[in-house]
């Protein structure tokens, strides 16, 4: 069968908040790329403070591997949320509760976003923050589109030889 209504819109949301992460990710990465100079010296600096002298081509290769590597795990991560997001639209209870924890901690980040947004001087983590609240904004909305009486009902396992309830949704 297919799911109700609101689990279809929740999974729209998911999907903004996935690709609004992408967004994110990749603004960070070209912010990165273009402020090497700026995060090689402060690299620098906390290198210098733990004793340890790096050359500055070194410093200059492990700022472009730590962009490229966080962009790979963050794809990876992206997939990840797609893959879990169908499996809500499957109905699958564990699928909802990862989602649910995930939108909370989005929220509390977008929260942060929201206070700290006024102290950003450049570009990039402007758009990245402004993503990350509208992340936040999808995130709760889908988190309560989960939890409404006829998504409830959706998720409520059936017991075994029962084949639905009439008005389940879940009948197969």
């Amino acid at each position: 069968m297919n799911p109700p209504a609101d689990i279809v819109t929740a999974r729209q949301l998911w999907w903004g908040v996935i690709g609004l992460g992408v967004v994110g990710l990749f603004v960070s990465l070209v912010d990165t790329l273009l402020n090497r100079q700026r995060f090689g010296a402060e690299f620098q600096e906390r290198m210098q403070a733990a004793d340890t002298n790096l050359a500055p081509a070194t410093v200059d290769l492990l700022v472009t591997m730590g962009a490229v590597l966080g962009a790979v795990f963050g794809s990876v991560i992206a997939a990840l949320g797609v893959l879990v997001v169908h499996q809500l639209g499957k109905g699958k209870v564990w699928a909802r509760t990862l989602l649910t924890f995930v939108g909370i901690w989005l929220v509390i980040m977008g929260v942060a976003s929201l206070f700290s947004i006024g102290a950003v001087e450049d570009i990039g983590p402007l758009v990245s923050g402004a993503a990350s609240i509208v992340q936040a904004v999808m995130a709760a909305g889908a988190i309560y589109l989960c939890q409404r009486p006829e998504s409830v009902q959706w998720f409520t396992p059936r017991p075994p030889g029962d084949p639905g309830k009439p008005g389940n949704p879940r009948v197969r």
